[in-house]
C-alpha cells in the first residue's frame, strides 16, 4: 500500500510518499535526492557495490543518478520517502544542507541510525502526511522548513563511510558544529572557538564557510532558529520559551531571523505544522 502526494506550487515540489512495502524494489535511479525514513522493516538497501543495513529508526539519503535496490527480509516494510528536486533544494534548503547534499553526490548516499530519538523523527515526519496538501507558497516553506529539521537530524546521527572524505577539515569542522550545537543557548565569540579548538580566525573562517556554506555568526543563528522550530513543534514551548532556550535573548531580533529561516513568524509556523494556536 503507498499513499503518495505531490506537493506543487508553480515549479516547486516536493513529493512525500507513505509506503508499506511488501516485496523488494528493482533496480533503479531517480533525478532526485530520495530521502527515506523507516519505521519498521529489515533488509538492505543495494547502492551500487555498497550493501546498507536498513532497520527500525535509519535514515538514507541517496543522491540523484545513483542506481539502488530495496530488499526486506521482513513481510512489510513501514517507509516514508521525500524526494527533492536539485533545484529545488537550492531554492529552500540552508546552504549548510546543500553542502551535505552536494557532498553526497561523491559517494552516492549518507546513512544515519536514530536509535533511542527516532520516535522524536517520526513525530516531525509525521507532521507532513501523504494526504496533505498545501494551498499557497507559506504552506509550502513551512513543509520544506519541516524537512530541513529532519536533515538536521539526519546529520547529528549520521555515519559517515571511510571514504567520505570532504576536505582536509572536515572532522574538525563536524566537531566544531557540535560543540556549537552543546553552547547555543548562551552567548558564542569566534575567538572563543578558534581558541578552544586551536585555529586562527583565518583559517577557521575560510574552512568553516567552505563547509557549511555559511558565516560563523549566520550559522550559529541558523542552527538556533532550528532548535526553536524544534522546541515549538515536538516540545510545545512557548514562543518566549523557545527563542530564550536556544539562545535569543532579544525576541525582535528571534522574529526577524525565524522569518527570514522560514519565511513566517514562529506562531505561523507552529499553527501550520501542528495546528497549535499561540
Amino acid at each position: 500500500m503507498i499513499r503518495s502526494n505531490l506537493y506543487t506550487i508553480g515549479h516547486a515540489v516536493l513529493w512525500c510518499v507513505s509506503a508499506k512495502i511488501e516485496d523488494s524494489t528493482a533496480w533503479h535511479t531517480h533525478d532526485f535526492f530520495e530521502f527515506a525514513l523507516c519505521r519498521s522493516a529489515q533488509g538492505h538497501i543495494d547502492i551500487g557495490d555498497q550493501l546498507v543495513n536498513i532497520r527500525p529508526g535509519c535514515t538514507v539519503v541517496i543522491a540523484p543518478g545513483v542506481r539502488h535496490r530495496l530488499r526486506f527480509q521482513s513481510p512489510t516494510a513501514d517507509m516514508k520517502f521525500f524526494c527533492m528536486s536539485v533545484q529545488d533544494t537550492r531554492t529552500y534548503l540552508a546552504p549548510y544542507h546543500l553542502a551535505f547534499l552536494e557532498a553526497i553526490c561523491s559517494t552516492s548516499m549518507s546513512f544515519a541510525d536514530h536509535g533511542s530519538s527516532a520516535a522524536r523523527l517520526w513525530d516531525l515526519a509525521d507532521q507532513i502526511p501523504a494526504s496533505f496538501a498545501f494551498n499557497d507558497k507559506r504552506e509550502l516553506g513551512t513543509a520544506w522548513g519541516v524537512v530541513g529539521l529532519l536533515l538536521a537530524l539526519h546529520l547529528q546521527s549520521g555515519e559517515t563511510p571511510e571514504d567520505y572524505l570532504w576536505q582536509r577539515y572536515q572532522k574538525r569542522i563536524a566537531e566544531i558544529r557540535n560543540w556549537i550545537d552543546i553552547q547555543l543557548h548562551q552567548s558564542i565569540s569566534l575567538e572563543e572557538v578558534c581558541a578552544t579548538f586551536g585555529m586562527s580566525r583565518s583559517l577557521f573562517t575560510r574552512e568553516f564557510r567552505r563547509h557549511t556554506g555559511k558565516s560563523f555568526i549566520d550559522y550559529c543563528n541558523w542552527r538556533r532558529v532550528e532548535n526553536a522550530a524544534n522546541l515549538l513543534v515536538l516540545n510545545g514551548a512557548s514562543v518566549t520559551q523557545a527563542a530564550l532556550e536556544s539562545g535569543f535573548s532579544n525576541l525582535s531580533h528571534f522574529y526577524r531571523q525565524f522569518k527570514s529561516v522560514y519565511g513566517v513568524t514562529p506562531t505561523d509556523f507552529r499553527r501550520q505544522v501542528v495546528g497549535i494556536e499561540g
